[in-house]
């Protein structure tokens, strides 16, 4: 009976599963997380992953260690953080299997002994105590895990360790996704745990179990108690007796019990959730009565048993507390005890601890200092001395000397006057603390900056610093830059200021600001229209937009708002270059997305290609010096490019320089000068908060930057620069400190009293505080390297609790919304039509919005505009406010852990806490993340930029096209050698420069046999429609092989001779072909393992019609043979020493080759081709035809750069991965919410998905109306007629 129990709810763990896994978000992480994040590698998955690899045969040990290694080292050279768990139970699986058991123990000695892997093997299994203790101790981000075991017992213990993971809020990462992808379940589930069943009673059974399970855990040897066993025993008696009360006591009685003026001195945590869910769960095994649920126990009640035990009962008072209730508590205590494990039931209390502390609260007619007027009195004293010291006189000086004299800082009014005295008892009763502490605890925000009082002339509205003023000099001297400053410094001024330059030197000259999103590209083209007014001729306007969904006045606009991919391919256009030479600046926002997996190659694409100026604007860099040396070598190369191109007589810049207007124009002396702008200073405090629930209270605690450090990580890699303290923060590491080790040799000299920077200063400034805080941390330093790295960690440990119980503050302004109805009403007019306008509307009116990348433009737009105006004082959001959006706010909440909130993210988000001349602090809140998160969070650095693969077969056919088109063939050669030769993957690596030569002259091969390129490199055939669908590459090709053998005119036939119409049956093979193409969104391969109905889709994409599969297999054919001989050339480049070692532990297997026998020559085949194959793919059979599977490591390139279309994908495991038919599925049903509903998609991430795809049929519609002379082609209408039909469906969406 139990075995078919638990059978069933390890079915129904394991259909769960199933039902959620699809829902999961696809999220980078080699390229994103795995360098700041530490995270854990299930070894059992990681063996099967490994095993079960198609080419490998069985028994080739070496062959599977270089699997895992190679595995292991993706994720190594990514610098990830990680450890490897092998639990105790999994040996169990493989006892039917000695060979793997013995391959599994040789695999943990290897990583053991061989790497520097941390791998732990002293786990039974997730469910055991101290596996939780080490989760909450390092708590990873992710785990690394299979969702498929050798057999159904693995795969149970699996799933179990999923389900556990996910209990934990750790994200779960799928080995069988995509190669680079990672998979995360957003559903959290709680663990049940060992429940008893003694009583019918809920209330009781409730106790039983919570205290049974609570004594059972402090049994445990646990590594931080808080209470001993024994003291543990004493509270839960209490307990027990209260709730017994519950039973025998009416409520009329209970309403007259005492008011304690005491609370618990800590949270003392209870179960009683997992008991309940498992109830809730599990009813039908239960016979329990419910009836009260709601009056399971009553705190008041339990204190009062308390309080009688601790203070009553110790004092002489002695009561009988009746049979009825003495009798119901013994027996309840000898469950909860385990037949007196734990001691007898009497006396309740066997030790001298206390439980409650005494409320403190002052006296009604004692006077409290108000540290806060005090402040805001030292802050006057600030300015009239700092800023108007010029006008005081004497008595001015004598009345501030008297202040600061009633303020108790007697050393610093003497330096202003010694006329005044005051009494003993005035300073006893005015004595607020010795100066230098005061001004750094109680009015740090206020400090004075380090700000210049001299205007600039090119700016009208505020004073710029000194690193802004360098700014301005880069833009006048028409010079490039790399700037990197936090969030909300005001580096996007040099933004517009540039803009104002181009604008004001002539009506020709463009600008053009490339954005990251076009949530970012709506918000500067409308502060454009608010900045800029100017009168231009007729035809030409101020700003323009150019998006993939949207365009507006962008060739005739002096700024040009745009994303990287349209601004490519105006770059690339051959019939746009006379626009592109009249840029004058680029401005590239939030630049780091360089360095991300999706899309980075298109902004090098635009670095390398223009030939102005720009400004290149990050919040963070981690390796900016790198990206800045690179930038600098396009430059020369561009300096040397021009200057050839000068030389040549008839070259456009020849002939350009012979023009008056030229000539005028080109005065300036033009630079090549990349500088590099590092400004690490935010002009507000950051302060960061740690939010929780505390019995029924919210409580929010101070976190201590500190908090987050470490002594290893201090030792690594020093304390990171962009951990900064507030002047408290800086007092309250000081008094820790001095707390942990009071022998300390500069107690003395760091004493803020004493500190050279503040001793007798009545103003301290914020540059005083800065410098105070620097000697703090290299102090840290230094106690590491005199040996006191216990201190250290005991310090750290400190810096978690201090600065508890914070007060309340006005963290969000309130404000009346009775003045500004008009106002509202004319915005909320923008969203009248929009789906979800009414609820937008009844937020607002609270103060209330929320922001998503989902949302339509104009809600997106609302919510902007109404959180700048200060209508809207909260807003909700994800992670679409990241990228630039300037929504500067007063505090920051992070809500609940999440995958996408990493190093980057952080930085992004928390750096809009605190508006400059609005609020003097920023504020960060964390919500319900784990402290270990938050740690990493405060301390970890954002990924280096290192640069993609940059190259395709499409983008080299668009540079052939560009270089064959362009009016002026120098500078368009001059363009597509910069792209060829300056990739950020190759800089300063030779060995991949070499390689990617050999790539292009492969790519060009492949054009010229496939009827693009003609042998002289001119474009022709389909050249433009697989231009216009480079995004899609490489379905862009075949979609031009189904035309070109006649497949889509056989399909699209018309309903009848001479008509133009066809049917749905055509309408609907023709999107599912082109869903097989370019709707392509995997599902895991054991979703069609669900057991589950549609009800409205078919979910799994069906496969493309025989022939049109044919045309696939004979394109991928072709690239197979092509990219196969790329792989072969390439291997020369091989660093063949590094071939014959393991990957990760670089174990030498080359050996020495004895002289040949007549048995070993025998037993080896000389006629095996091996020459790009690893030597240790070999040993399984492996040759040169399966290169796709096993090429050899060290050139640079594989499998994944070959533009094959692969129409059934497998997972580690050989199951197919279906694709989902969300686009074939809404064309039929036209409903968003069976799409949510069957498919597995959120309503965001569906729409999206389908305007993709209405996009690209549009797109497809316009190149073939280009390309074909007939318009009457029955491919052409069908594409109309589908476009069209598609667009219909999606617009009520």
């Amino acid at each position: 009976m139990f075995f078919l129990v638990a059978q069933k709810c390890l079915d129904q763990i394991s259909d769960l599963i199933l039902e959620e896994i699809p829902k999961a978000e696809y999220a980078s992480l080699l390229n994103d997380y795995v360098e700041s994040e530490f995270f854990l590698i299930d070894g059992d998955s990681l063996f099967i992953t490994c095993i079960s690899e198609e080419k490998l045969q069985l028994g080739q040990n070496l062959h599977f260690f270089y699997i895992m290694e190679r595995f292991l080292l993706d994720l190594t050279s990514k610098g990830g953080k990680y450890v490897i768990v092998f639990f105790k139970d999994a040996e169990h699986v493989y006892l039917s299997h000695p060979h793997l058991l013995s391959l599994r123990t040789t695999m943990i000695l290897h990583l053991q002994n061989n790497t520097d892997i941390p791998i732990y093997t002293e786990f039974s299994n997730c469910l055991e105590h101290e596996w939780q203790l080490f989760l909450k101790d390092r708590y990873p981000y992710f785990l690394i895990v299979s969702d498929e075991g050798l057999n159904k017992s693995q795969t149970n213990f699996i799933n179990i360790l999923i389900i556990h993971a996910l209990s934990k809020s750790i994200n779960v990462v799928l080995t069988s996704g995509q190669e680079s992808d990672t998979i995360r379940v957003h559903e959290k589930m709680s663990l049940m745990k060992k429940v008893w069943k003694k009583e019918n009673y809920i209330r009781l059974v409730l106790c039983a179990v919570t205290c049974s399970l609570g004594l059972q855990m402090y049994r445990e040897k646990f590594k931080k108690k808080e209470l001993t066993l024994q003291e543990a025993t004493d509270l839960i008696r209490m307990y027990c007796l209260s709730v017994v009360f519950l039973s025998h006591l009416s409520l009329s009685q209970r309403a007259q019990v005492r008011l304690i003026n005491s609370d618990w001195n800590k949270e003392h945590k209870s179960h009683e959730f997992l008991v309940l869910k498992y109830l809730a769960t599990d009813k039908s095994s239960w016979e329990v009565d419910l009836t009260h649920l709601p009056d399971l126990s009553d705190n008041l009640l339990w204190k009062n048993v308390a309080h009688y035990c601790e203070v009553e009962n110790d004092q002489g008072l002695q009561l009988d507390m009746g049979k009825g209730i003495q009798r119901d508590y013994v027996d309840l205590w000898n469950i909860v005890s385990e037949e007196s494990y734990f001691g007898a039931s009497f006396p309740l209390r066997e030790t001298t601890r206390l439980f409650l502390e005494q409320k403190h609260s002052l006296p009604k007619d004692k006077k409290t200092k108000d540290l806060s007027i005090a402040a805001q009195m030292m802050r006057m004293i600030h300015v009239l001395i700092g800023k108007h010291q010029e006008l005081l006189q004497k008595h001015h000086l004598k009345k501030l000397a008297k202040c600061l004299q009633y303020l108790g800082f007697e050393n610093l009014a003497y330096t202003l006057s010694t006329q005044v005295i005051l009494t003993e008892k005035m300073r006893k009763e005015t004595y607020m603390g010795r100066p230098a502490r005061f001004q750094l605890q109680c009015m740090g925000h206020y400090l004075f900056r380090d700000e210049r009082s001299d205007p600039d002339p090119r700016v009208q509205h505020f004073i710029p610093d000194t690193w802004q003023r360098e700014l301005l000099d880069v833009v006048d001297n028409n010079e490039s830059a790399l700037i990197v400053a936090p969030t909300s410094s005001g580096k996007t001024y040099a933004s517009y200021y540039c803009m104002e330059k181009v604008l004001r030197e002539s009506n020709e000259g463009v600008v053009v600001y490339v954005s990251p999103t076009k949530a970012l590209v709506n918000q500067v083209v409308g502060t454009i229209y608010n900045r800029f007014t100017k009168k231009l001729p007729h035809g030409l306007v101020v700003c323009g937009v150019f998006t993939r969904d949207y365009r507006h006045d962008t060739m005739n606009c002096q700024i040009l708002v745009t994303v990287p991919q349209c601004l490519e391919i105006l770059l690339l256009s051959p019939h746009r270059q006379e626009w592109v030479k009249k840029i004058k600046y680029v401005i590239f926002d939030e630049v780091h997305c360089l360095g991300g997996e999706i899309g980075a190659e298109v902004w090098e694409h635009l670095l390398v290609m223009i030939r102005c100026p720009f400004l290149a604007l990050s919040v963070t860099i981690s390796n900016p010096e790198h990206l800045t040396d690179w930038l600098q070598s396009v430059k020369r190369y561009w300096q040397n490019a021009e200057s050839t191109m000068e030389e040549i007589p008839n070259s456009f810049t020849t002939a350009r320089k012979g023009t008056r207007k030229a000539k005028i124009q080109n005065t300036k002396k033009k630079s090549y000068t990349v500088k590099l702008v590092l400004y690490g200073e935010r002009y507000n405090d950051l302060e960061k908060y740690v939010c929780s629930l505390k019995d029924d209270s919210f409580i929010i605690d101070h976190y201590h930057p500190c908090a987050a450090l470490t002594v290893s990580h201090i030792e690594n890699y020093g304390i990171p620069s962009d951990i900064a303290f507030s002047p408290r923060e800086s007092i309250q590491l000081y008094d820790t400190m001095v707390k942990v080790w009071q022998e300390w040799p500069r107690v003395q000299e760091l004493d803020p009293e004493e500190f050279v920077y503040f001793k007798n200063k009545i103003i301290i400034t914020k540059a005083d505080a800065r410098k105070y805080e620097q000697e703090l941390k290299k102090e840290l330093t230094v106690w590491i390297s005199l040996g006191q790295s216990e201190k250290v960690t005991k310090m750290e440990t400190a810096a978690q609790n201090i600065f508890r119980n914070v007060k309340k503050k006005q963290m969000i302004r309130l404000l009346c919304f009775n003045e500004f109805i008009i106002t509202l009403m004319k915005i909320f007019r923008r969203v009248r039509y929009q789906r979800k306008g009414m609820l937008q509307k009844k937020l607002a009116r609270r103060g209330i919005g929320y922001h998503h990348a989902s949302m339509a433009y104009k809600e997106r737009q609302v919510v902007e505009m109404l959180f700048r105006m200060g209508y809207i004082r909260v807003v909700t959001a994800t992670g679409s406010l990241a990228l630039g959006i300037n929504m500067p706010c007063k505090s920051v909440v992070f809500n609940e852990d999440s995958v996408f909130l990493d190093a980057l993210n952080y930085r992004q988000m928390s750096g809009r806490a605190g508006r400059r001349g609005q609020d003097v602090l920023g504020s960060v809140f964390f919500y319900d993340i784990p402290l270990p998160k938050v740690e990493k969070l405060i301390k970890s650095n954002v990924p280096q930029l290192k640069g993609q693969f940059p190259l395709s077969i499409s983008l080299i056919l668009r540079l052939m096209l560009l270089a064959a088109k362009a009016d002026d063939k120098l500078d368009a050669r001059a363009k597509v050698l910069s792209v060829l030769s300056h990739s950020l993957m190759t800089f300063k690596q030779p060995k991949i420069e070499e390689m990617l030569k050999i790539y292009f002259i492969f790519s060009l091969q492949f054009l010229v046999k496939e009827g693009y390129l003609d042998e002289e490199g001119n474009p022709m055939g389909f050249t433009g429609l697989v231009t216009h669908l480079h995004y899609h590459e490489p379905s862009n090709f075949v979609l031009v092989s189904f035309l070109t053998k006649g497949l889509l005119h056989k399909l699209c036939q018309p309903i009848e001779k001479g008509s133009t119409v066809f049917s749905e049956d055509v309408m609907e093979t023709l999107v599912l072909v082109l869903a097989n193409l370019f709707g392509r969104k995997y599902l895991p391969a054991c979703t069609t393992e669900f057991k589950g109905t549609f009800s409205q889709s078919k979910v799994f994409l069906d496969d493309l019609p025989e022939d049109f599969a044919a045309a696939v297999h004979e394109y991928n054919s072709k690239i197979e043979k092509n990219f196969g001989c790329f792989l072969l050339t390439t291997t020369k480049l091989a660093d063949m020493e590094q071939e014959y070692q393991l990957p990760l532990s670089r174990t030498d297997f080359t050996g020495k080759n004895d002289d040949p026998s007549e048995l070993t020559s025998h037993l080896m085949n000389s006629n095996k081709n091996i020459t790009a194959v690893s030597p240790f793919a070999c040993l399984s059979g492996m040759m040169d035809e399966d290169l796709f599977s096993a090429v050899l490591r060290t050139i640079g390139v594989n499998a994944k750069n070959a533009t094959l279309l692969w129409l059934k994908k497998y997972d580690y495991a050989e199951r197919r991965m279906p694709l989902n038919a969300y686009a074939l599925d809404f064309y039929k049903h036209g409903s968003l919410i069976a799409l949510t509903r069957d498919n597995w998609l959120n309503e965001g991430e569906a729409y999206n998905l389908l305007r993709d795809f209405s996009l690209m049929i549009k797109a497809i519609e316009i190149s073939l109306g280009e390309l074909c002379d007939d318009e009457n082609d029955n491919v052409v209408l069908a594409f109309k007629q589908l476009s069209k039909g598609y667009a219909a469906r999606l617009h009520p969406v």
